[in-house]
């Protein structure tokens, strides 16, 4: 089956921009501390509600709905926040850090992740872009002796998708040879290789047209397909796709 797209868009013109957020955390009332000489510190959240897991005569486990907070010995305590693919092989997966408390005597805490080639510098407190796999964070505290005295391991897999991703199409873009955002952007077009697109003047003569147009060695850089450079204005496209696995939605 093929899903034609048919939509108008005004080359020349940037019409969107996109900028990554990183994770914050929303609801952060709440304290603890350590209980008693044991050496375990306890914290809590106003407002969070939980349940009861797990208990008997003597214990009672509860379980809430926020992220729980990974604490070491003394007092570092992490809070993880991470995201699994949103769509087959995107590759988008992230794991961030967020840290609660370091003990009062660390001078520099380091973040040591696997694989290391995420972040060799060991600094790094959020990696994104993550794909499906096993992957582990180790905290490390350390005081002005270069000694580590405190520590916190997290582990974590990112989970594959097995959603096709839908494409979005990008209705602007500027082809003046600086480098940025010269060429027309079909983002995850990727994922439909038996794709065909062809573009279209506005009195309906076809200017340029590929088969499995990909974003980087096939794409469309506003010149018709003889290589004659087109003046900004407005131009149509037509997108086809065929793909055996199944599409949702095509948007």
């Amino acid at each position: 089956m093929k899903y034609l797209i048919i939509i108008i868009f005004i080359f020349g013109i940037v019409v969107k921009q996109f900028a990554q957020i990183a994770p914050q955390v929303i609801n952060s009332a709440g304290g603890g501390g350590a209980v008693g000489s044991s050496g375990v510190e306890v914290y809590y959240n106003i407002g969070e509600p939980i349940i009861t897991t797990i208990s008997n005569s003597n214990n009672v486990i509860t379980q809430g709905f926020l992220q729980p907070d990974i604490v070491g010995n003394l007092d570092l305590s992490i809070t993880t926040l991470h995201q699994n693919e949103s769509c087959l092989n995107k590759n988008d997966g992230f794991i961030s850090l967020v840290l609660n408390t370091a003990p009062s005597s660390a001078i520099q805490l380091k973040y040591i992740w696997s694989p290391s080639t995420l972040c060799p510098n060991q600094n790094c407190l959020t990696i994104d872009s993550l794909a499906p796999g096993n992957y582990s964070i180790t905290v490390l505290a350390i005081n002005s002796s270069s000694v580590v005295i405190d520590s916190v391991l997290f582990n974590y897999t990112v989970l594959p998708s097995t959603d096709p991703c839908q494409i979005t199409v990008y209705n602007g873009f500027t082809p003046d040879g600086d480098g940025l955002n010269d060429n027309w952007l079909i983002e995850n077009i990727e994922n439909f290789p038996n794709n065909t697109v062809t573009i279209f003047n506005r009195w309906g003569n076809k200017l340029w047209a590929t088969e499995n147009y990909n974003n980087s060695s096939n794409v469309w850089d506003g010149k018709t397909q003889s290589g004659a450079v087109l003046t900004s204005g407005t131009y149509f496209y037509i997108i086809e796709l065929e793909n055996g696995t199944g599409i949702k939605k095509v948007g």
